[in-house]
């Protein structure tokens, strides 16, 4: 399949677009790791691939952490549906579920390990090119923390994602470019990151904050407390889902439902496979004003399966934004534009 609609979505950040950017698990995807003897057994691509940041690789965590024999782990890898499988895990690990997720969470990704991947990234600012983005770890994720810098456009990020990566690459790269007495980052140059959830405390914040919407639940470093247990509510297993569907007046959906009628659009890392956000497209599509919603994809070459979503997708006034050379060459074209564009007066 050919790239489309690039140019449409490069013009709408041009024009200052007021935006929201919706990701999923595949923002925070990454191939490479930071050098050190503690990535050394990453290298090898099957260890890798065992190791990412995916929903599958979750669910393995928590099957070994249930403990239940072979058997019940070869019955519950044959159950089809993801969320059954963790309604039954979690039923399994009791109160150990939160801390299990919270360890393979961090144990992949943290602070420390962003700094290390600052490094590459730090390289690839000085030396923009797809080939240079490509040894980036966590490339994806710094992108996206430097487009939200230079796009003041975008008001909101919605995140199905349960940790704090995108605000600690966002922190980062702010915290880099102040000590190297540079100005990137203009009018967000004093920005502030803000994790929302389910229990979150109302704090004041001011108009350099930008809030992260986590609609599937947040979980924190374990450098932090976790919140409390009724507030602490995370999306994975079924039962979760359904809770989320029927409280439609949730403040996920609201908050959600607001931004797709009325915003430019912008949905990242995600499959559109989740129904959760595939009824709140179909209810946004009947108050939607003029604004699109972007759904980014990155594809090598024809794939008929793409090409029947896509078909689908813009009929119910989806944009697919598509390139052919895949998701890095995207996401660099994304940037340089971003970069290279004249600021409005």
């Amino acid at each position: 399949m050919e790239s489309q609609n690039i140019d449409v979505l490069i013009k709408d950040f041009a024009d200052n677009k007021a935006m929201a950017l919706f990701l999923g698990a595949g923002c925070d995807l990454t191939k490479t790791y930071p050098e050190g003897e503690r990535y050394e057994h990453l290298r090898d691509p099957k260890v890798i691939e065992s190791n990412s940041l995916s929903w599958k690789n979750l669910l393995n965590e928590l099957m070994q952490n249930a403990c239940i024999d072979d058997n019940d782990i070869n019955a519950i890898e044959k159950i089809s549906s993801n969320s059954l499988k963790a309604a039954i895990l979690k039923n399994k690990l009791g109160s150990s579920y939160i801390p299990v997720i919270q360890n393979w969470l961090y144990s992949h990704c943290n602070h420390r390990v962003l700094l290390d991947s600052y490094k590459y990234y730090k390289k690839y600012q000085e030396s923009p090119s797809v080939e240079n983005l490509k040894e980036v770890p966590f490339g994806t994720l710094f992108v996206l923390a430097e487009i939200i810098l230079r796009q003041d456009s975008i008001k909101a990020v919605f995140t199905q994602n349960y940790n704090n990566y995108l605000t600690e690459a966002i922190n980062i790269l702010l915290e880099n470019d102040k000590k190297e007495g540079n100005n990137s980052y203009g009018l967000r140059q004093k920005l502030e990151p803000i994790d929302v959830y389910d229990g979150w405390q109302d704090n004041p914040f001011n108009k350099d904050c930008l809030l992260i919407y986590h609609v599937h639940g947040y979980i924190p470093p374990q450098s932090e407390l976790l919140p409390k247990k009724e507030s602490n509510h995370i999306v994975l297993s079924d039962e979760e889902f359904y809770q989320l569907s029927k409280d439609i007046f949730s403040w996920q959906n609201v908050a959600q439902l607001n931004y797709l009628s009325h915003y430019t659009c912008i949905m990242l890392g995600l499959s559109l496979e989740d129904m959760t956000s595939l009824r709140l497209l179909r209810y946004a599509n009947i108050e939607k004003s003029s604004e699109r919603v972007y759904w980014i994809r990155g594809n090598d070459g024809e794939n008929t399966t793409l090409r029947l979503l896509t078909e689908y997708y813009e009929s119910q006034h989806v944009c697919v934004v598509n390139d052919a050379d895949g998701y890095v060459n995207l996401y660099h074209k994304l940037l340089t534009e971003i970069k290279n564009k004249t600021p409005k007066k």
